[in-house]
């Protein structure tokens, strides 16, 4: 079983409880963290492997974003080219890296061990696991609880 104590900080900063605690530990591993598939679960519960890391979880996390952003969006009836430029200032990896960064993330983003595993955390890495967190939510709580995470993350134009 692994540590969750940094999971439960996070949920902190998020604003948002899981029921299954390990989904947001999930969330917070950074590829490479995890040197050899981990079953998490025990009996009775559903298995889940984390090979990749968070990375299965941001990519749900995006599309949940996406979706967000669009419902937002998609009344003003402004045009296309007004939406990709609020996706990019909104959703690009730079601005979920400043996200995370002034969320202070990177103090429960698990990495690998060794010299690659100390120090800051890179832009792929933030973003990835701000979107991993969304996702996270998502799956556990629906659309209410991805929205929750969002506003307490302060995330953009969302």
């Amino acid at each position: 079983m692994p540590d969750l104590t940094k999971t439960y900080r996070c949920e902190e900063t998020i604003n948002y409880t899981f029921n299954d605690p390990l989904l947001l530990w999930e969330a917070l591993q950074a590829d490479g963290a995890i040197s050899a598939a981990l079953l998490l679960g025990g009996l009775g519960a559903t298995p889940r492997y984390s090979q990749s890391g968070n990375r299965r979880l941001a990519i749900i996390g995006d599309s949940v974003l996406d979706l967000l952003l669009e419902l937002k969006w998609y009344p003003t009836w402004t045009s296309l080219r007004a939406y990709n430029t609020i996706r990019i200032s909104t959703l690009s990896n730079a601005a979920l890296q400043a996200v995370g960064n002034r969320n202070r993330l990177e103090r429960y983003i698990g990495r690998p061990a060794g010299p690659d595993g100390l120090g800051r955390v890179d832009q792929k890495t933030m973003s990835t696991t701000v979107e991993a967190i969304v996702g996270a939510a998502y799956l556990e709580g629906g659309m209410d609880a991805a929205k929750t995470v969002v506003e307490a993350l302060g995330i953009g134009a969302i």
